[in-house]
């Protein structure tokens, strides 16, 4: 009696562990809030003018978002610098205490690998980043057909009115022609998100 009960607890135990496993397994998704985000952001980008020579394009994301880390970046280095770099920069949404608290957050960040299924206005496909580089490398891009080839960020959340999210988007001319890139501050207006300021990154293509 003690043999069966200790075997069916062993069994029992192990179906728990297998199940826990497969949990931890499962590739986190976007929530809907952030998919809104997303949609809401990529609507505003894509509507400029530095687009129209573009409007035709394939899409092509690249799998690997940029990690939320790189928007904080470039928030802070802007805040640092608000007499130079950011001097023309009005909203400051973080101190530097609450800075300091949102980069020790994001020390372990996990890289989020995109879904199609996240970009629910537009018809995109998938790259993976190593994939691209190897295109470029090669120069094989002189025979791929013109595409918009985009790099985002997961929306970095501050609370329930502000995001900041990151993106550099370029055409596959020439192998990779960097078209713009910023760090957005978005917040929500009449249950919109609508972009509030852009944070320079400070790197140069």
């Amino acid at each position: 009696m003690l043999l069966s009960l200790f075997f069916i607890l062993s069994c029992s135990t192990r179906k728990n562990e297998k199940t826990n496993q497969l949990i931890q397994n499962i590739p986190p998704q976007l929530s809907q809030l952030e998919t809104n985000i997303v949609s809401d952001f990529l609507n505003a980008e894509f509507a400029t003018d530095r687009y129209k020579n573009y409007r035709n394009l394939e899409i092509v994301v690249i799998e690997e978002s940029l990690k939320k880390s790189q928007s904080i970046k470039a928030y802070e280095l802007n805040f640092n610098y608000k007499d130079s770099w950011g001097k023309f920069i009005n909203e400051w949404i973080l101190d530097s205490i609450q800075l300091k608290k949102v980069k020790s957050e994001l020390i372990n960040e996990p890289i989020y690998y995109w879904k199609i299924s996240d970009f629910k206005n537009y018809k995109v496909s998938l790259m993976n980043n190593k994939t691209l580089i190897n295109i470029i490398n090669s120069g094989e891009y002189i025979n791929l057909s013109k595409k918009l080839i985009l790099y985002i960020s997961r929306p970095l959340i501050i609370n329930e009115n502000n995001i900041l999210i990151s993106f550099n988007i370029g055409s596959s001319r020439l192998g990779y022609t960097s078209i713009n890139h910023y760090t957005a501050l978005m917040s929500k207006v009449n249950k919109k998100w609508v972009i509030r300021a852009s944070y320079d990154d400070g790197v140069y293509y």
